[in-house]
């Protein structure tokens, strides 16, 4: 993964240092998945309320909660927020959230410094995403389009395993599994009636990973990964038949 962001001009790092301004769902389980996932990061969280500050203590092993005001100077002092590789403001009011990326700045030493930070800010309006250059915010999370891939899931037939959209919606990626109701089963794919709004990305098959050309033919328990414009996916659900019913 690292070598392909890299060709495409992304040299990620893992962060070591990460500090959570806002103790909310979100804040509580990003911090409970870094320590189950990535042991040798340490993350701080800045939490305003007293009893929530209490229950994070509570439930996280390896963080470190801190109650206080993340818009607070002497707080982010404390958290040490000069250290911190990056900084996810993760409130429920977005002006606090953007503010924060200002701090974020204010504390860096110097330029390197500042360029070598990340910046997240959680953003429920969307037209605060005008203000992401001018404040130097690196990525804007929007929880609308979190809530739609999960929804997305329930609301497809059978055997959707993920679905996010693309272009406010216009498109959508999913990966399904092929069951024995599909009339794509044994067919290659120049001969499988696809619609042309749709491509398929790659095909999971007794846990390798194959990227298909024309002549691949499909079987039974393949999971197929897709791209397809939104005014095909009912087609598409028919011809993978997505559902035994």
């Amino acid at each position: 993964m690292s070598e392909t962001l890299e060709a495409f001009g992304h040299e990620e790092k893992i962060s070591k240092k990460i500090l959570i301004i806002g103790g909310g769902n979100i804040g509580f389980n990003l911090a409970k998945n870094i320590e189950e996932t990535l042991e040798t990061v340490r993350v701080k969280i800045v939490e305003k309320n007293k009893d929530r500050a209490e229950f994070l203590a509570n439930q996280l092993n390896d963080t470190i909660v801190i109650n206080g005001d993340g818009l607070d100077e002497e707080v982010l002092t404390e958290a040490n927020l000069g250290e911190a590789e990056t900084v996810l403001a993760l409130t429920n009011d977005d002006e606090d959230n953007l503010m924060v990326s200002v701090l974020v700045e204010k504390f860096a030493k110097d330029q390197k410094d500042k360029d070598d930070k990340r910046t997240m800010a959680l953003i429920n309006k969307p037209n605060y995403s005008l203000l992401q250059s001018s404040l130097k915010i690196d990525d804007l999370i929007d929880p609308r389009m979190t809530t739609v891939s999960s929804i997305l899931k329930h609301i497809h037939k059978g055997t959707i395993e993920n679905a996010y959209t693309l272009s406010d919606g216009e498109y959508e990626v999913i990966e399904a599994e092929i069951i024995e109701t599909s009339e794509l089963i044994n067919k290659d794919i120049k001969n499988s009636n696809l619609p042309e709004e749709l491509r398929i990305g790659a095909v999971l098959r007794d846990k390798k990973i194959i990227i298909p050309r024309s002549n691949f033919v499909f079987k039974k328990d393949d999971r197929v990964v897709f791209i397809v414009k939104k005014d095909s996916i009912s087609f598409v659900e028919n011809i993978f038949r997505l559902s035994s019913v």
